[in-house]
């Protein structure tokens, strides 16, 4: 397979092997939230709660591994959740039903790790704390989102003791990664996957109505040096295609914009997400400092 950066074919080659080694060995490419929750206990992620609407797993740094803990946590910020009835109607409950995120913070092999889901999802039915159905409809990506994503990233980096942040998000999780970093000093790099970039561009080529209570990444002003930057985008992808990208291409380098080629939205990008921890890949190559385990 072929790679393309910035929109212009790459000269990297995936090496055949090496990606249906991956393909057979890796976890699926979305899997049930239900059998990944296991697994985060399983792997030695515990709850951290920062507010009653929003869930979080932290994989601790053990201390017996080598000494203090690590500088860099990386946290993994879920999509938008539990699909649209008839693509009109909101769910009632936003929690996902399949994953992308919360497998890729599974594969992560540094010693720090975090799974952050989006405000009201995970939540038990009863008693259910005030979630208003805005947050994740036309204000995921609003004021009131991003405080509360806010508050439960101070209490990771508290609860791990990391200096750094690494944000990687999938889809919509994407997103809020930008937006959450563009207010905050600790984070090192954001690492958006399949997201859209430029709201205005998205929703118009979906033909969505503007999402007028949610802030645009596109509009953000532009912090240069605060954070470095890398974004993959999947050529087949039709639930959010490269064009989403927008306005906001004129604000990252054109080498930190990765086309992967016969990707879609979710199948795959965790076989291929796998790839980037290790140091010889093209992608671990590409992500360069971002994904340093300090």
């Amino acid at each position: 397979m072929e790679l393309y950066l910035g929109g212009r074919r790459g000269r990297w080659l995936w090496a055949y092997g090496a990606i249906m080694g991956l393909m057979g060995c890796a976890l699926p490419a979305s899997f049930g939230v239900e059998r990944g929750l296991r697994e985060l206990s399983q792997k030695g992620f515990v709850p951290v709660e920062s507010s009653s609407q929003v869930k979080a797993w932290l994989k601790r740094h053990n201390a017996t591994t080598g000494p203090g803990s690590p500088a860099i946590l990386h946290v993994y910020l879920e999509g938008d959740g539990a699909a649209w009835w008839a693509q009109r109607l909101p769910p009632v409950d936003p929690t996902p039903r399949t994953s992308v995120a919360l497998p890729l913070a599974l594969e992560d092999p540094h010693a720090s790790v975090a799974y952050l889901a989006r405000p009201c999802q995970f939540l038990p039915a009863s008693p259910r704390p005030v979630c208003p159905v805005q947050w994740w409809t036309g204000e995921r990506w609003g004021e009131a989102v991003i405080s509360l994503t806010h508050q439960a990233l101070d209490r990771l980096r508290q609860d791990s003791g990391a200096r750094e942040l690494v944000l990687v998000g999938h889809s919509g999780g994407g997103t809020l990664a930008l937006l959450a970093a563009a207010r905050r000093p600790d984070v090192r790099c954001v690492v958006t996957i399949a997201s859209p970039l430029d709201l205005q561009a998205w929703t118009e080529g979906q033909g969505m109505s503007l999402l007028s209570g949610s802030l645009n990444p596109a509009d953000l002003p532009v912090l240069a040096g605060s954070f470095q930057e890398r974004h993959l985008q999947g050529d087949e992808d039709l639930v959010v295609p490269a064009s989403s990208i927008g306005r906001y291409v004129g604000r990252v380098r054109p080498e930190h914009v990765l086309r992967v080629p016969m990707q879609g939205h979710s199948q795959g990008w965790v076989q291929r997400w796998r790839s980037a921890h290790w140091g010889s890949t093209p992608l671990a190559t590409w992500l360069g400092g971002c994904m340093r385990s300090d």
